[in-house]
């Protein structure tokens, strides 16, 4: 069986089906008739070469080129999480003594809560969530522990982003990322949805990383995981150095899994009171059904009922449905004051050069004035309904 023999929804279906323990002899023989690179790519580009690994029988048949990979590729990422583990850490104790609350977000705190195997959970960096008036003083922790800023600081752009990249590079040039929020969800229009205050006064400790390590309680941390999901529909985002749009990767369905199957009544309770309240009930149940059909997730019929029942028209609901220039208005106009509008859409109109380069870094060669250009035609185009590679 050659290369186009295997389509990527069959080797999707077949991690799928090895995620949830369940491969059936077919896709085992799909996986050895398939060109091994093509199965690495459709792994790369889910995230699960981790975990994978640690189930290794499940792929007893595969072609041994794509077994070697996936060894190698999860022996990379445990040293790097040995290495990122321990600058968590002192960053973290940084942060606790200067009195700054930091949460985890996304892949490292559910990395350190619910994976068995940390360096299961692949990610190329860490999310940290800070109140707004603790900026100031987290950027000086950073630059004193020889983190540098990488994302475009300018400043307009320092007074409208919600997040901004830092790194630091060690040993063997291994690189290390935090991406610094000081609002949960990167969105103007979606502030109120999950809160910093409401983030911290919820927040649960992550002993499995250290003494100073916290997270998100687990209701709202699905809640997030979820909208996130959503989010990339419309947004794109990298794996590696392509750009993709959709939110079925399996590593981000498998995290809504793993979190879906550790609440309890009273939680699901509370997730379901939260989602309806916020207005994100229809993403919530469209990431738990999503996970529920490629990973056979446990959703309780009651939560699909509140949940189905709540799904109506609201402010968030719009914005995680609309395009991105849909997007952009509501953001727009969740802006207070004139002028600040006037700025934000200066500056997501015409970004810095720095920004656009770093947006399309495929096209190092390509005049700004193009890639300006690509940008404003990104803005306005319709959201794509699948990944390009697909």
């Amino acid at each position: 069986m050659g290369l186009m023999a295997v389509d990527h929804g069959a080797i999707d279906g077949l991690l799928a089906d090895t995620l949830r323990g369940d491969s059936p002899a077919d896709a085992q023989r799909s996986a050895a008739g398939a060109d091994a690179k093509v199965i690495f790519a459709r792994i790369t580009y889910h995230g699960v070469a981790g975990l994978l690994c640690d189930a290794p029988t499940a792929m007893a048949g595969w072609p041994g080129a794509v077994i070697k990979r996936v060894s190698d590729e999860a022996v990379v990422q445990t040293m790097w999480e040995l290495r990122h583990r321990q600058i968590l850490n002192q960053l973290l104790a940084e942060l606790a003594a200067a009195k700054v609350v930091a949460i985890l977000l996304k892949g490292t705190a559910l990395a350190y809560d619910l994976y068995p195997t940390p360096a299961a959970r692949a990610r190329g960096d860490s999310d940290l969530l800070i109140d707004p008036g603790d900026l100031a003083q987290a950027r000086l922790i950073f630059e004193r522990l020889g983190f540098e800023q990488t994302s475009d600081s300018g400043e307009q752009a320092d007074k409208f982003s919600l997040q901004e990249m830092w790194s630091r590079t060690c040993e063997g040039a291994m690189a290390h990322h935090i991406d610094l929020h000081w609002q949960t969800l990167n969105c103007p229009a979606l502030e109120a949805v999950l809160p910093v205050a409401e983030c911290a006064a919820t927040r649960i400790a992550l002993p499995r990383l250290g003494p100073d390590a916290m997270a998100m309680d687990r209701v709202r941390t699905l809640i997030h995981t979820c909208i996130h999901r959503m989010l990339n529909f419309s947004s794109p985002y990298f794996v590696g150095d392509r750009i993709y749009y959709g939110g079925d990767r399996l590593i981000w369905l498998h995290d809504i899994h793993l979190l879906a199957g550790a609440l309890s009544e009273a939680e699901w309770d509370t997730f379901c009171r939260l989602a309806v309240a916020k207005g994100v009930a229809a993403a919530c149940l469209d990431g738990l059904l999503t996970a529920q059909r490629f990973l056979a997730t446990p959703v309780p019929n009651s939560v699909r009922a509140v949940l189905g029942a709540g799904s109506i028209a609201s402010r968030p609901a719009a914005y995680l449905h609309a395009r991105q220039l849909g997007r952009a208005w509501q953001d727009f106009q969740a802006i207070p004051g004139v002028a600040r509008k006037l700025g934000f859409a200066l500056t997501r109109a015409l970004p810095s050069s720095s920004f656009i380069r770093d947006k399309y870094p495929s096209h190092p060669g390509l005049p700004l004035l193009f890639l300006y250009i690509r940008r404003l035609f990104d803005l306005i185009r319709p959201r794509p309904t699948q990944s390009p590679e697909r």
